[in-house]
This record gives C-alpha cells, sequence and structure tokens, in this order.
C-alpha cells in the first residue's frame, strides 16, 4: 500500500468544506461512541465489529453526517473497530491500564482509499455526499510516483 502526504492550497469556501468534512468525522466518531454507550446502559453488548457498524451507518440514511460520503465515514469507523479491538486483545493479553475508545474528537481525519477520489494533475477530487456540488481543491506539489 502506498501513501502520499501533500499540502493542499485552498480557498477560504474551500478551507470551510475541508473542516466541514472533518467536523462529520468527528460527528460519526461521536455517534458511534453516544450509541455504545447507551447500548452498554440498556445492557447490551457495544457494536464493536467494522461490518456491524457499516450496517448502522446505512440504517441512519444519506447526508445524516453532513457532506461526508460513505467512503469517508467507513474510514472513521474502522479506526473505531480497530481501536476497540485492539484495546480487547491488550486487556485479554493482562494489560488493566488498557482503556475502550471513550474521548469524543471535534475533528477527525478522513483517509480515502484508492478508487475512490479522482487525480487529475494537481487538482483532488474529493467525494462527498450524494447531491452536493463536486470538491475539488489543488495539492502544492505533484504526487511522488505515477497515480496508476
Amino acid at each position: 500500500m502506498r501513501t502520499a502526504r501533500a499540502g493542499l492550497r485552498v480557498s477560504a469556501g474551500q478551507r470551510r468544506r475541508c473542516f466541514g468534512l472533518l467536523v462529520s468525522a468527528g460527528d460519526v466518531w461521536a455517534c458511534v461512541l453516544d450509541m455504545n454507550r447507551w447500548r452498554r446502559q440498556r445492557g447490551l453488548r457495544p457494536v464493536t465489529g467494522y461490518q456491524e457498524l457499516c450496517r448502522e451507518l446505512s440504517a441512519s440514511g444519506p447526508g445524516t453526517f453532513g457532506e461526508l460520503d460513505t467512503a469517508g465515514a467507513r474510514s472513521v469507523l474502522r479506526r473505531y473497530s480497530d481501536a476497540w479491538f485492539a484495546t480487547a486483545a491488550r486487556r485479554k493479553g493482562g494489560d488493566v491500564a488498557a482503556r475502550f475508545p471513550r474521548r469524543k474528537r471535534r475533528l477527525m481525519p478522513v483517509r480515502y482509499y484508492h478508487g475512490t477520489f479522482t487525480l487529475d494533475g494537481l487538482r483532488l477530487r474529493l467525494p462527498v455526499s450524494r447531491g452536493r456540488t463536486p470538491f475539488w481543491v489543488r495539492l502544492d506539489r505533484p504526487v511522488p510516483y505515477p497515480p496508476e
């Protein structure tokens, strides 16, 4: 798997939209925490598996998390599930100091995987939810390897 980090050259409106995506991802994280807290209070088991979390996301309906699309929300759900199971493994190994994810975050990074975004030279199109205007931003430098 290859990853690349590049800066963005954005206008004020694009900057607002970028931060809106980060805030929406934080809302997904907070929603999962609240849902599992409510389930724990009712004596039910928490929803921790990635597929279970994705089912809950699809049940919430489109547009629930602002401009954040399904692929972006699923990247947050993947990280929550990974964190939960890593903590469970540490606890099973005897680490009593290991804690499950409980902290809400205002901004949460979103990961876009191959095939979920479009790269055209220095222009990058980030996926947004259906019905929103396409979101194009400019990179500050070329990608260090061929996009293929």
